[in-house]
């Protein structure tokens, strides 16, 4: 005789959709740690989550009795209405911190939000901001720099990214390495030089900067295997062959493709200080120096020069002789060409000034002496052409593909006036060729020199022997050149490979990105993938083939029917390519407002504010915005507090070792953690 199975029996699980039930949704919700019961609010008794259960419990005497007492004694319900008020005055709040951040000392706080209601009497909005120097540092340092160092990271990503390191002190004398990341941003669709982080280091050998590179890179959740290039000065502790910076990390972080990139701009100003040395008379850098002290300390003399100026160029003001750089060489261009413009003028000057002071004599004398001037003539030619190259490598805006050519365009100008006709025509030519086997008789040295040595009273012999000394110096500054750029002109001959004239040929070498694509650190399969998008990319009509940039970014966002994109391995070789760094000119910048934001009278910032105040700054410049047009998130003004907690405030000496903020006073440990969106 067969036994009937006994029926399964079903456990329902409580459902939201009664919720919404016209008959349960004034009195039932679910009970968290019981799926399989629900609460009845108005008896306070726990129900079996089936519907025939809450149907019995609906019409037992016990509930219509509680719903007949609710019902006659019904509540108001409330509802919160957002303060506007409060809203607009946390709005302003995070405004006037912005302006402060990107404008002026955070000292002016107090005194700023207590105009601002003085003036604006009838706002209730102004009436609620209470922010003064205490809160806005806070309010800087917690709530506005995370929040634009939070859009900086998401904008980075996975993607691979160069960074930019150099070291420096500011005014209080203590040591920061400034560390540039340079990535593609998806944001802009542009190739971006970020500020990263100010790190202070103890030691400034390679050990220490590597240690606190490492640090600044976890902290940030970068991974450092994304890290495909250095961009550096020509320190031997940055760019050594044993333990250099780049040695340590290629051996110690398993980075063997990491790329050095050495700043053209430092080798360029090398290359020319080096060729001078030896080449020029020590005289000429006399002239500019002394001629620039010689007005800078005397109001009197400048009024008396301005006075002879006016006289003899029918009342024009004369142009203010510039100073030149103890560190760099070239800063000497913009000085010679100010000189050569008042040359007649400085010489009546310094001959009527002569019998009263033995420098004014000097001066006189080298005025007065037509070869100074003809050195001066080619300089200012020679130095121009590099000038303009050094310029372009400086530039934040610029096409990478397009520096190789700039690079190749000063070596040719500077060859061309001292060679032979014929003698090299190609990049290969001009990089290898041994200038002094192949000397021009009759050089050209610029139609200014030129035209002076013929003009001037000098002789012939005295002409010959200037002529020399200038081919002289440039022989040697093409063999700095040369010595200084080959690594960098390799790298840049690869990038030169994706501009997107190149790119679109029918005809080229399908394995010209193969180096590349190792030295960047893509595996055997994606540069599989390289070399077949490369030979196929050609065959698509795009719309932006002109800017390099611009055109690998459409490429990046390329969609085929089947919405996949054909192309992604070759586009971010392309894109980590152009984000390789080519000069040490971003970081030079930051120094620069570093200097300018920790300045002499707000020489006590301690550096959580300093790398904040510069965050900001950079991420505005980037966005192109600033701080009356950037529109703050509704979830980072929830973070700005309208109180702030009463702080004991203790006033302490100001010393070099115990570094505080730009204020008169410190908060102790406990207080400086003190977050703000409590």
């Amino acid at each position: 005789m067969d036994v009937p199975l006994k029926k399964k029996s079903y456990i329902q699980k409580y459902r939201t959709e009664w919720e919404n039930d016209e008959d349960f949704k004034q009195w039932i919700k679910p009970i968290a740690d019981s799926p399989t019961k629900a609460f009845c609010k108005y008896c306070h008794v726990e129900i079996a989550a089936k519907i025939y259960d809450l149907r019995k419990h609906r019409e037992s005497k016990k509930h219509k009795a509680k719903c007949e007492l609710i019902t006659k004694n019904k509540q108001i319900q409330f509802t919160s209405t957002p303060d506007d008020g409060s809203k607009n005055s946390q709005k302003a709040e995070g405004q006037l911190a912005l302006f402060i951040a990107e404008h002026t000392s955070i000292s002016n706080t107090d005194h700023l939000t207590d105009l601002c209601k003085e003036v604006f009497h009838d706002s209730k909005c102004a009436k609620d901001i209470k922010m003064h120097r205490t809160k806005c540092t806070q309010v800087i340092n917690q709530v506005l720099a995370p929040h634009f160092k939070d859009t900086l990271l998401i904008d980075i990503g996975t993607q691979k990214y160069s960074i930019i390191l150099d070291e420096s002190t500011d005014v209080s004398v203590s040591k920061y390495m400034g560390i540039i990341i340079r990535y593609f941003s998806l944001n802009t669709n542009n190739i971006v030089s970020s500020f990263l982080s100010l790190e202070p280091i103890e030691r400034a050998d390679a050990r220490g900067i590597v240690t606190s590179l490492v640090k600044c890179l976890e902290s940030q959740s970068l991974p450092i295997q994304n890290l495909i290039g250095i961009g550096t000065d020509n320190a031997s502790v940055m760019t050594g062959r044993n333990n250099s910076v780049i040695e340590i990390l290629k051996r110690e972080y398993n980075l063997p493709n990491l790329i050095l990139i050495r700043c053209i701009c430092h080798s360029l100003q090398l290359a020319v200080s080096h060729a001078s040395e030896s080449n020029l008379p020590r005289n000429i850098e006399f002239l500019i120096r002394e001629t620039y002290n010689w007005f800078s300390i005397s109001p009197k003399r400048r009024d008396e020069y301005k006075a002879l100026f006016q006289t003899i160029n029918c009342g024009d003001e004369p142009l203010k002789i510039l100073k030149v750089c103890d560190t760099r060489w070239l800063s000497i261009e913009p000085a010679v060409l100010r000189i050569l413009a008042q040359w007649n003028e400085l010489k009546l000057h310094f001959s009527l000034a002569r019998e009263k002071c033995y420098t004014a004599g000097l001066l006189w004398e080298m005025y007065n002496d037509e070869g100074n001037r003809l050195y001066l003539c080619f300089l200012k030619s020679i130095l121009h052409d590099v000038q303009i190259g050094i310029k372009v490598f400086e530039g934040e805006n610029i096409d990478p593909v397009k520096l190789l050519e700039t690079l190749m365009t000063l070596l040719r100008s500077v060859c061309v006036r001292i060679i032979i006709p014929g003698a090299a025509t190609t990049d290969k030519d001009f990089l290898t060729i041994k200038v002094e086997d192949h000397l021009d008789p009759v050089a050209h040295l610029g139609h200014l020199f030129e035209f002076h040595a013929s003009n001037s009273n000098l002789s012939p012999q005295a002409i010959s022997n200037i002529k020399k000394r200038c081919i002289d110096f440039s022989v040697k500054l093409v063999q700095e050149i040369q010595n200084r750029i080959p690594s960098n002109y390799e790298i840049l001959a690869k990038v030169t490979l994706l501009s997107p004239e190149n790119t679109l040929k029918q005809i080229k070498d399908p394995h010209a990105l193969v180096g590349l694509a190792r030295e960047l650190g893509f595996d055997d399969q994606k540069t599989d993938k390289i070399v077949q998008q490369w030979k196929t990319i050609q065959f698509i009509e795009w719309e932006t083939a002109g800017d390099s940039v611009k055109f690998w970014a459409q490429v990046l966002k390329y969609k085929n029917a089947a919405g996949v994109n054909t192309f992604r391995e070759l586009a971010d070789l392309a894109i980590a390519a152009m984000s390789l760094p080519h000069s040490n000119a971003e970081v030079e910048r930051l120094f620069s407002v570093m200097n300018t934001v920790k300045n002499k009278l707000r020489n006590r910032m301690c550096s959580l504010t300093l790398n904040s105040i510069i965050m900001i700054r950079n991420q505005l410049k980037i966005k192109k915005k600033n701080c009356h047009n950037y529109v703050l998130p509704p979830e980072v003004l929830k973070k700005i507090k309208k109180t702030v907690k009463p702080l004991k405030q203790i006033v302490t000496p100001s010393t070099s070792s115990s570094p505080i903020d730009e204020e008169v006073i410190e908060l102790p440990d406990d207080i400086a953690d003190l977050q703000i969106d409590y």
